[in-house]
């Protein structure tokens, strides 16, 4: 079904982000691309579809059913990918539109596909509308989510990102593609949301439809891929067909389960509290935060787990003032914090800063990435452009990112580049709490656990106090002092070290 010979994409500066990448992936079959962040994957996903970034030039061939997908005009290429490839990418936020409910955005990609297959006679009119409600059923079933309810009435920014992912997934279901391209699809999700968005794309596979799955999830890889092939440096240096993910032989390491943690710390006087803090949404018999009090030590590390949806990112947003808390409130050394972001002052501001679970959403794409770090810096702290810079760039170099890459634009960074660029504009406010949302999410295992042991360190050495927000807790056990656990918006204590 899918052919490629040769392709290589470079820059319009010369540089080149693949080097003649050739792969074959055939009706029913999935192909997995695996490597570190950064290696070349998301673009040989938009590659194969040849989607490209302003700047990048494509060669080679992308044979689509026997056409070459290089050799068409833009026009052609549209019609040859209508209704045949479907894409998800790895920011869930870019194709859900954020003024319209996602619901209707399904009904109507559902009516478009239906409208090409047969005339406007009335009765065939109705039968499109019932197969086009039943796709979205389909898709939305296949994607983990209820079929019925206020979820699809609902705008993407009132959903959680797990379910944002969701929903990305549903709306490149619903035209029944004959290829897939999955960037990340499990990234934010549950252990039991992603077992049965396992058992979809198995079901999807049986039907016929073939899938290009890029991920840092060795276990769904090894679940559903036929090929594995890993990059490195925008080259295959590794091809595969036992289901089991190679990885770069350098830094090759996975997490191997809980250690015992360090002691937690004192001075809980010192930390960020939360007093009753409460979030209602349009239930208010369900609220989105139940009353909750919290406090965060200085040098403490606490890990929030729960299922997409619970209300994780919920306690997240209403501490940093990013959803406003209905009632309670939050206090940094008994002074209270305004519950609006944009009404706190400076000392405010640096006191908690929260790093993005869509961290792509959070930096303005015509800016270097460089110039948003030290704007940071310099605002909260007073740091001259030169500190600023400099204290981003140690950082970048102990977070395993090229400081050379910090002056290019959000748009020519990796995802997993992304988040760890986030997180060093984060630290370089000197916080005094940290909020880190799924901020592994999107970086392979050796980078996720560097990432982790970093920020441990800089707590130790800074006594910033960490709130991971996680699905991944065994990623988090070695360095974890207390647990959290969150149920439809109920947060319960289910361990401390003392």
């Amino acid at each position: 079904m899918l052919v490629c010979r040769g392709l290589t994409a470079r820059t319009s500066a010369g540089a080149t982000l693949l080097h003649d990448v050739s792969l074959e992936l055939g009706q029913g079959r999935c192909l997995a691309l695996v490597g570190p962040s950064g290696s070349g994957k998301t673009t040989l996903g938009l590659a194969v579809l040849a989607l490209t970034h302003p700047g990048l030039g494509l060669t080679g061939s992308v044979r689509l059913n026997g056409t070459d997908l290089l050799a068409l005009s833009p026009r052609e290429l549209r019609a040859a990918r209508a209704g045949t490839v479907a894409h998800l990418p790895q920011d869930p936020a870019s194709v859900l539109d954020p003024a319209r409910r996602v619901g209707a955005v399904l009904r109507e990609l559902a009516a478009l596909h239906h409208s090409r297959d047969a005339s406007p006679a009335g009765p065939v009119r109705r039968r499109r509308r019932v197969a086009a409600a039943e796709d979205v059923r389909r898709a939305l079933r296949s994607a983990g989510l209820p079929e019925d309810g206020p979820l699809t009435r609902r705008h993407p920014h009132r959903l959680s990102g797990g379910q944002q992912q969701r929903m990305a997934l549903a709306t490149a279901l619903v035209t029944r593609p004959r290829l897939l391209v999955l960037d990340e699809p499990t990234s934010g999700l549950d252990e039991h949301t992603t077992a049965l968005l396992t058992r979809s794309l198995r079901d999807l596979m049986s039907d016929g439809t073939a899938l290009l799955l890029i991920t840092h999830d060795a276990r769904l890889a090894g679940e559903l891929a036929d090929e594995t092939v890993a990059l490195q440096d925008g080259r295959v240096f590794r091809r595969e067909t036992t289901g089991r993910p190679p990885v770069p032989a350098e830094g090759e390491r996975e997490h191997s389960g809980p250690c015992v943690p360090p002691p937690a710390p004192e001075r809980a006087s010192d930390g960020v509290r939360a007093h009753r803090l409460t979030v209602i949404g349009d239930d208010p018999s369900r609220p989105r935060l139940s009353p909750v009090d919290l406090v965060f030590p200085p040098g403490s590390h606490t890990v929030v787990t729960g299922l997409s949806g619970a209300g994780k990112t919920t306690l997240a947003r209403a501490l940093a003032g990013l959803t406003p808390a209905t009632a309670g409130r939050v206090e940094h050394r008994g002074t209270v914090l305004a519950a609006v972001a944009e009404r706190r002052d400076r000392a405010a501001l640096r006191a908690v800063q929260y790093v993005h679970q869509d961290t792509r959403a959070s930096f303005d794409e015509y800016r270097s990435v460089i110039d948003q770090l030290t704007w940071t810096a310099r605002l909260l702290r007073g740091l001259t452009s030169a500190e600023a810079r400099q204290e981003a760039e140690s950082l970048a170099r102990r977070l395993g990112l090229a400081p050379d890459s910090l002056g290019r634009r959000p748009t020519a960074l990796s995802g997993g580049q992304l988040q760890r660029a986030a997180l060093i504009r984060a630290l370089t406010a000197h916080p005094a709490l940290l909020i880190c949302d799924e901020v592994t999410s999107a970086l392979d295992p050796p980078v996720a656990r560097a990432t982790v042991d970093l920020l441990a360190a800089e707590s130790e050495r800074t006594g910033v106090a960490v709130l991971f927000v996680t699905h991944d807790r065994p990623l988090f056990d070695s360095v974890a002092h207390a647990w959290l656990q969150v149920t439809d918006g109920r947060v319960e204590v289910r361990g401390a070290r003392r």
